[in-house]
This record gives C-alpha cells, structure tokens and sequence, in this order.
C-alpha cells in the first residue's frame, strides 16, 4: 500500500486483512517515494504476486503543501512560489493536482495496481472524469464548461438559457470549492456550499466549511466564484436531487461502490441542503429503503456501465442521482472506498480488498506449484 503517512485509510485496510487472517501489507509512504522513486519497484521485484493501492494522498497536510510546490515548479517556476495554507485553506488546487501528476509519472507503469495511476488522474481532474463518461455514452448532467470567473460563469448561463448550475472545483474531493448557484429571472441570487472566506493584504482566502453556508450578495458570491476559477472551476447544470418520501426539504443521491465492474456497497446520502458529503453533517440510509426494484435496477445498470470507462481500475466509487428510470453520473471516485460500516455480501469495501489480495495470492501459488 502507497498512501501518506499516518493515513487512515491504510489502517482500515490493515485491520480488514488482519481480520481476514492475512499478513499485513507492506506501506511505503509518498514522501518516501518522492525521495527515492526506485523504492516501489524493489519492492515489487521482491515480492511476486503481490498487488499494488494507490492510496488518497489527502489527511497530509505537509504531504498536500509539497504537492503543491512541485506542481507549481512544474507548471510556473516565475515569481514567488505559493506560500503555506492555513488549516482548511483552498488554494492552488491546480498546482496540487500537477504534483499529483509529477509524483506518479515516477512509479511503475506496469505494477498490478487495484487503480491504475492514469485512471486515478483522470477522475481526480472532475472535468476531464465528466467529459470522459460522456464520451463513452454514459449520463450526466450537462457541462456548460470551464470558467474564468463571476463574470464569465454569469454569461455561460444566459447563453445557455440556464438559472441554476453546480460551480465545481475542478481538483477538489469531498464538496471543497463546490457552490450550488441559481439566479432569478429578478436577477437575485443565492450560492450555497461548504466554503467560508477572509479577505487579508494579500487577497480573499477560502476556507473548507463543516456546514452548507448561504450567500445571497453579489458582492460575497462574485470574489468566491473568482478565486474558485483561479485555480480551476467549471459549471455543471444542477439536477435536482429526489426528496425523502414523506418529506420536503431532505433530498438525496447515492453512493455506489462498484468492485471489478459489479455494483456493490451502496448508500443513500440526505441532505437538507444541495450538497450531500457526509462529512457536513448529513445522514444517510441503506439505498434500498428508498428505491424501488426498477430503480435499483437502474443504478445497478449504470454502475456497471461506468466502471467499463476506466478498464485499469477495480474499485471505483461513484455518486449518481436517480430520478424513477433516469440517472445521471455526478462523479467517478477512484478512491471512492471510505463508505465506513456499509455492507455487501457481509462485506465492506476493506475486506473486499482484503479478500482480493487472499484470492490473488492463492492464485499467484498455485501457478507456481503447476509450473
């Protein structure tokens, strides 16, 4: 396993091996591999068979500011190089997703990985993940494209004859740098998303939120959306998501974790507000208490569908709205496994994995033996 250090995501699928009666993994961590790339392919050479994760390299701060510094090494190198962030800061999440890239060009092109280095840029760039979908047939809410600001994203809607859109980070995970927006035919407007400002000598500074904030003022909406597109940011139309039967104001839409092309922990996501991310304080409930069979059919049809888009991945996680026999694809996540306590078969997504290593590593013995 290949994560940042101290990540928690890697105990998790620890613990599922362990639970599983396998011996644990080997870690390398990314900053071990930034120093010496050569590390994970001794590695491999030393260990036959074995099978390779990628993991998040969120939860590092040190990790995501170093990030940062390559990328914008690799891409700017003029002027002064991006200054530390403060704690939940946004910024520079184009320089970040440079380093990304920069840091995985040096691993192994042909490792056994569970996702594969190209499919995890891929649906890390959330424009480039959307256009991909589309491009193999598959549906989602319609892109009116990247913007360059306020003023930009204001005229993209009126050609598009479009009051209500989804502004989204193009490098963001987890609802940062997401802003639902609508404007009305009386020109009032409201943006609503998990992000707070501060203004300083040097300009607005975001901030990741713990809660869905209001913005109703142009002069509060216009310098966020700014600075969104300064570091990447593109419109999507918003789709309505489908209310909780028996109430109002609690929407929801579904996270699907799909193994080897078959759908399979899923969840329902609920909200009061547009934005579902659990981590601000929503709620969930098993999928199927709110679906009905030709829905689950639906999403499982579409899940299949879309994990056949990214055919050097084996675990993906995807987010979708349904609406009776419709669904639109709202994200591809290849490190979309952290669905905590949510089972399939008796499973989590961990002991899934953990699973695969036991089935791989028989599979690895028994063609020796037969050799």
């Amino acid at each position: 396993m290949v994560g940042p250090r101290g990540s928690r995501r890697v105990a998790l699928l620890q613990a599922a091996l362990r639970a599983c009666g396998r011996p644990a993994a080997m870690q390398l961590d990314y900053e071990t591999l930034w120093d010496d790339p050569s590390r994970l392919a001794e590695a491999l050479a030393s260990c036959p068979g074995v099978m390779v994760k990628l993991e998040s390299p969120g939860e590092s701060p040190a990790l995501h500011a170093r990030l940062i510094l390559r990328g914008w090494q690799s891409t700017t190198s003029h002027g002064l190089p991006p200054s530390g962030l403060a704690h939940g800061e946004l910024a520079h999440q184009h320089h970040w997703y440079a380093g990304l890239a920069e840091l995985f060009a040096t691993l192994p092109d042909n490792a056994p990985y569970l996702n594969a280095p190209n499919d995890l840029l891929r649906m890390t760039d959330k424009l480039a993940c959307q256009q991909h979908l589309a491009n193999a047939g598959l549906p989602i809410p319609a892109l009116l494209g990247p913007i360059a600001g306020y003023e930009d994203m204001r005229e993209r809607m009126r050609q598009h004859d479009c009051s209500q859109v989804f502004i989204k980070a193009r490098y963001g995970s987890s609802g940062a740098g997401v802003l639902a927006y609508r404007r009305r035919r009386d020109d009032r407007e409201i943006a609503i998303g998990p992000i707070e400002w501060q203004t300083s000598a040097h300009g607005i500074h975001l901030f990741n939120a713990l809660r869905q904030q209001r913005y109703i003022k142009s002069t509060e909406i216009a310098p966020i959306v700014d600075a969104l597109a300064k570091q990447g940011a593109y419109l999507e139309h918003w789709i309505p998501k489908p209310a909780v039967p028996g109430t109002r104001d609690n929407h929801y839409d579904l996270r699907v974790v799909a193994l080897d092309g078959q759908p399979r922990q899923r969840i329902a996501r609920i909200s009061r507000g547009p934005l579902t991310n659990l981590h601000l304080g929503n709620r969930r409930l098993p999928a199927e208490t709110l679906l009905d069979p030709a829905a689950l059919a639906t999403l499982e049809s579409v899940t299949a569908r879309a994990a056949t888009a990214f055919t050097a991945s084996r675990m993906i996680g995807f987010d979708l709205i349904l609406r009776s026999s419709r669904a639109w694809l709202l994200e591809a996540n290849g490190f979309g496994d952290l669905l905590l306590n949510v089972h399939w078969a008796g499973r989590t997504t961990y002991e899934d994995q953990a699973m695969l290593v036991a089935s791989r590593h028989a599979a690895c013995t028994t063609e020796a033996a037969c050799g």
